[in-house]
Formats: structure tokens, sequence, C-alpha cells
């Protein structure tokens, strides 16, 4: 709802960043989010002896020159209390839009301030007719950029004067050259736009430039700085420079502490620094307003913001020839709750605690203490607009904070209707400090009623966990368990994260054969043993799994030997195609639990390699004749089962004891030429360990 709106979509990067020509840009990036960081050194004035019509150095752009915030040695003064009037914020009371309030933080903010007070219409009358220009450039510049602090709701805010269209900086007609930047390690990602120098009809070229600075990681917020660059290029205004830099912006933490606190941090300067040429004297005007707020917003227990308490400084400097240097700075403590309401997200209400104090602030006309008051609501404006973004951030499950349980998740294996005590806890990610939270809306999984699952809320307290208690149900459903979610002053989780599931068995299916085959002209006996380790099947509830079966085949003690000789030994495989496991308790004659295991097992197990040695007399005495294949064992089992290759087994008995959980015996004779029994053998084992080979 209140994301911001990156400068430049990535389409126009991917287009334009690769256009040819000279790269119109800054020649330093904008500072990183500490504003002690920002350049103070006053931009040097061009030589008053320039006769031709100027071109706009781009390449050599000055550093910023930001007013200072405190007193520097040599300033004469003290800080005194100051009577902070609650009329002087009125300017966002009235707002019933975004647009209102933008429109009253430009008049606010914009050129009223350049021309306040004695100094400001003595600089004022210097500019003579290039005054309303200024102004008109001033107002356009902070709409503008507002618009985009804002974000997509004051998208289609009218702006306070209409721009020239040849003079715009996203003029369509006017492609821009695009390069991103990336300053230190630990450095934001800048994002620096430039539009070419553009002909103006006022004897004028000017050249605008952006820069972004995105929020680090973990912040929400950008920050950008504008400047507009005037080089008069006619003879009435050779000479003739002005540039204009807009700074706004700022962050807030998207996750909040332990505590529920979240810092941020907000920045607004702008700055004129005007060159004017009368008769070969070059006239030279400076303007700069700062203000830098750090704000600290307090979560509570539903995890909405509270309250944000800021504290702000303000500078307004102003200097110029024949104008001495006026420096009037304030400070400003201030409270305010941002709207929850939908219908007015993020406006400043219930503004209290209003203190102040000012650096020799006795001269101060009323006018300039208007700007702390100004610049205090959009503080206000622009942090409630921000907060409610990140808001949005740490409402979003997990992001934050993450539920914790005793004993884990998947864990702790459960019998039919037994039950197990959970302690939940929430913990901050970032910190993995245990912080106090609400958990509701407790529910079963995978399904309601899939065993019970109580209370359906509670409350934590660190060193006090939440207890759920969770019962499974009498037939064993894969990943039984339960989800809740958490609130509290540090976030929000659920969901997937919120889910505390009972340990799913890992199977075995074990399988022993032994046949012997009485039949007087081939004797022979057979054994063969193997296992399977089977795994489930999402979205069929059953498992699957391939194993190997070894085996050996002889013949029986004190053979004949003129029978034949059958012999061999190997490994075959052994295919689970599924096997459905189903277990479920009832209460059975005088209370007794009553346990069955409702097991059917498809499975498949493939041609043994043992051979067949016949016999035959001759003049009375036995002579080994061919040797031939004879899959001896697969084909005596396949007869015992009835001649079928791909068996369906039922009816198991249920065990449940030293791991085992049924099993189920097969015998067959073969039409009474052998005898067959068969183990298949259901066991529960433990994921962490090897299964058995």
């Amino acid at each position: 709802m209140r994301t911001r709106v990156l400068f430049i979509a990535l389409a126009a990067l991917l287009t334009t960043s690769c256009t040819g020509g000279d790269k119109h840009l800054p020649s330093s990036n904008p500072p990183e989010y500490d504003p002690n960081k920002v350049a103070t050194s006053r931009p040097a004035a061009p030589s008053p002896s320039a006769t031709k019509p100027a071109q706009p150095a781009v390449s050599e752009e000055p550093a910023i020159a930001l007013p200072f915030l405190e007193p520097g040695p040599g300033e004469k003064g003290e800080w005194r209390k100051v009577p902070m009037k609650p009329e002087s914020l009125q300017q966002l009371q009235g707002a019933k839009t975004v647009c209102d309030a933008l429109s009253q933080l430009v008049q606010g903010l914009g050129s009223a301030q350049l021309y306040a007070g004695v100094e400001g219409l003595a600089l004022k009358k210097i500019l003579g007719s290039e005054a309303e220009a200024t102004a008109r450039m001033v107002d356009q510049q902070l709409a503008e950029g507002l618009k985009q602090a804002f974000g997509p709701g004051a998208a289609n805010c009218p702006l306070p004067t209409q721009p020239r269209k040849s003079g715009r900086l996203n003029d369509p007609s006017q492609p821009a050259r695009i390069v991103l930047t990336q300053g230190s390690s630990h450095a934001s990602l800048l994002l620096a736009q430039a539009t070419p120098s553009q002909t103006l009809g006022d004897g004028y070229s000017e050249m605008k430039t952006k820069e972004v600075q995105e929020a680090p990681p973990g912040w929400v917020g950008k920050k950008t700085t504008d400047r507009i660059t005037r080089i008069g290029n006619k003879s009435e205004t050779a000479g003739n420079r002005t540039t204009h830099v807009l700074v706004l912006g700022g962050k807030v933490l998207k996750c909040p502490t332990p505590d529920g606190v979240v810092t941020g941090d907000f920045e607004y300067a702008v700055v004129l620094d005007q060159t004017i040429m009368e008769s070969g004297v070059a006239r030279l005007i400076h303007m700069g307003f700062r203000a830098v707020a750090t704000l600290k917003g307090q979560v509570g227990e539903d995890a909405k913001i509270q309250y944000v308490e800021g504290d702000l400084s303000t500078v307004a400097e102003r200097n110029g020839t024949d104008v001495p240097t006026s420096l009037r700075r304030q400070r400003f403590q201030f409270r305010f709750v941002p709207s929850q309401d939908e219908s007015y997200p993020g406006f400043p209400t219930q503004i209290t605690g209003i203190s102040g104090t000012g650096w020799d602030s006795e001269g101060a006309t009323p006018q300039e203490d208007g700007f702390a008051g100004a610049a205090a609501g959009a503080v206000m404006f622009w942090g409630g607009q921000t907060y409610l973004e990140a808001q949005e951030a740490w409402h979003k499950p997990n992001t934050c904070v993450e539920i914790v349980f005793s004993p884990a998740t998947k864990t702790h294996k459960l019998g039919p209707n037994e039950s197990v005590a959970v302690k939940t806890e929430l913990r901050t990610k970032k910190e993995q400090a245990v912080v106090p939270a609400k958990f509701k809306d407790a529910k079963e999984l995978p399904r309601e009623r899939n065993g019970n699952v109580s209370p359906r809320q509670a409350e934590s307290q660190p060193g006090a966990p939440a207890m759920f208690a969770y019962k499974a149900p009498a037939t064993r459903v894969r990943h039984s368990g339960f989800r809740v979610g958490a609130v509290s002053r540090a976030g929000v989780a659920e969901t997937k994260e919120g889910e505390w599931e009972v340990e799913e068995g890992a199977y075995i299916l074990e399988f022993q054969s032994r046949i012997v085959d009485r039949e007087p002209t081939a004797p022979a006996e057979s054994v063969a043993a193997g296992n399977v380790t089977l795994t489930f099947v999402e979205g069929k509830n059953m498992y699957r799994g391939s194993g190997m079966l070894g085996y050996q085949t002889g013949p029986p003690p004190n053979r004949d030997p003129c029978t034949s000789l059958i012999m061999g030994h190997g490994t075959t495989r052994l295919d689970v195609a599924g096997m459905f496991i189903r277990l479920s308790e009832r209460t059975g004659a005088a209370g007794s639990r009553v346990v069955s295991a409702d097991i059917e097992l498809h499975y498949l197990i493939h041609p043994t390699n043992e051979t067949e040695r016949l016999y035959t007399m001759v003049n009375y005495q036995c002579v080994p004749g061919e040797l031939v294949p004879n899959p001896f064992f697969f084909s005596l089992y396949a007869v015992a089962r009835g001649g079928e290759e791909i068996n369906l087994l039922k009816g198991w008995t249920y065990v449940g004891r030293n791991g085992v959980v049924a099993t189920k015996v097969l015998r067959g004779n073969c039409g009474d030429h052998c005898q067959d029994e068969t183990v298949f053998t259901l066991k529960e084992v433990d994921e962490h360990r090897s299964p058995p080979r």
C-alpha cells in the first residue's frame, strides 16, 4: 500500500544504461545515511570576469554545502528554551488526503522560507527579476520530491506550478542516462540519473540530476538527492548561475527490537547558491535549510505501531553580497501516533510532548521559527507513511520472529491416542531473544479434529512458555500435529514455521523365506532374506521402495546321487510397488486398548539364477548330464503363492513391541510338493540411524 516506487523502473535501466555518449552524472555519490558525512564546504562562485555564455560543467559539480546543525567554536550564543506553539504544526491538522498534506508541506517548506525575515527580503531584492523564477523552481522541485517520498498515494497529486516541458527530468523526448554506482562495501545501492543539458527559452541552459539511495538491508525507505543547475547562455544572462539541491528521505528499521523499538532517521535539506552578474560584478547569494531527525517508534503487543518519538534539529542559513550571515538553529522533541485508519493511513495524530530549544533565537522572526514547525510536520507525515510500510514488513509472518517448540517439531513420536505437552515460545530471528507473545488460532493438522490440540490460544513470557497439549488421533495420519500463530511487539509468526508435527515413523520391510522341495527326482532347499527401506509418496498416502534379497539354494542332506542337483546363490530384487499403512485404536472389552493394523502390500520378487544338473542311469551308474538354468527359489515361491508374480498381502498382525509394527506370515505347499514359510516384518526405525543391512 505504501511501498516506495523506485525512481527508475528496471526496464528503463536495462534499456538506457547501454546508450552511447558521455555520462552526465554528479562528480560524487550522495552521502551515506549518516547526515554528518554530507559535504559541508561552500561551493566556489564563478569568476565575475566571465564574458561568454557559460556552459554546464556537469562533470565538475561542487559538493553539496549543507549548513551545520551545531554551532561552530567561534559562534557566540547559547541554547535557550523555545516555546513551540501548537499552531506551528497546523499545516497538517486539516489535511484529509495525501495531496492536501503535500500541498501544505510545499507551502511551509518551500519558497516561503527563502524570503522570510529581514535577511530573506534583502536577498529577494538582490535576486530582482530572478526571485519569482527561483521560488517556482524550489516549490516545483520540492513537490516532485515529496510525491516520490510519499509513494503511490501521491502519484496523482497536482503540482503547485506546471513544469516547463523542455526542462522536465523525465521528459520522454530527452532520454535519461543511468548508472548504478556502489560506494563502500557497506553503502546501500545508489541509482543516479541525469538529463542532458536543456536550452530554455529564458536565456538559460538547465540540467537536472537525481540520485536515489535505497535503504540498506533490514531497513525500509530511501533518500533522494535532486540537483538543478541553471547557467546563463545569452549575453544578457552571461555569468548567471543557479544551483539548487534538495535532499529528502530516510529509513526505518524493518524489524523491531525484542523490546518493540523501531528506530529511524529523516533528513530534509534545501541549498540554493546563486550568482547574479550586474555590470561585470558578481553578486552572490547562499541559502540553506536543513532538518535532521532521529525517530524512535514503539510497537505494542498487537504488533502495531503505538507512537513515534522524534528528535529534530533544524538550521536556516542565509548570506550574500551586502547581506550579513544569518543562522537560526532549533531543536525540537515531539511525539505522534500514525493513523491506522484506512481512510487516512499514516497521518500524524495525537501530537504531544512538544518542546524545543533555540540557539540565540531572540532575533528570529516568526516566519523563520515556522521552518522548524514545517520541518516537524514533514518528519511526522513521512514518518507515519514509512512506519506503516515497515509495519507491513514485520506483519509478514516469520519475517522478524519465529516460533520455537520443545520438543521440536518432527522429533517426538506418538502412538494412537497418545498425548504430549509442547512448550511454545516466540524468538526474534536476529537476536534469538525470547519475547512476550500471544499465541492464537491453534488448529489440528493436516485437518481440524485430526487429534486434538488445547488450548486454542495462550500467552507466553520469557521463562514461562505457552503450553499446548496435543493428542494424536486414533488412526495415524501423516503430518499429524497442530499449527498456531503468534503476535508480539517484535513481529508476527504463523503458517509453515508455526507448525508442530509428530515425528513420522521411518519403516523397513524385512523379508525371510525358506522353501524345502521334496520332489523325489529333484529335491532342494532354498533360503532368502533381505529388507527394503520404505519411502513415503506424498499425495498417494502410501510407501514405496526397492531392496535386494540374498538367496542360497542347494541339495538336502542325504541326497540320492542320481537325482538332479540344484544349486546357486546370489541376489535378486524385491520391489514394493505400494504399501498402505493405517494404524488405529479402539476400546475393547473392559476398557482395554486394542490397536489394529490395516496394511496392504503390493510387491514383486524378481527371478533368481540357480542351475540344475541332470543325472541319468548308464549301465547301472549315475552319469551327470548337461547344466541347465533353473530359477528355483523364484519358481517355487510363485507356485506356493498360486503362480502370481505380483502379490497383494492383507490381514497383518499388529505387534507394537521392540520396534516391530506388524507381521504377515505366509505358508504354502506347492501342491504337496514342498514346504514354504515366508515372514514379512514391518519395523519402525529411527530416521537418524542407518537402517539395518
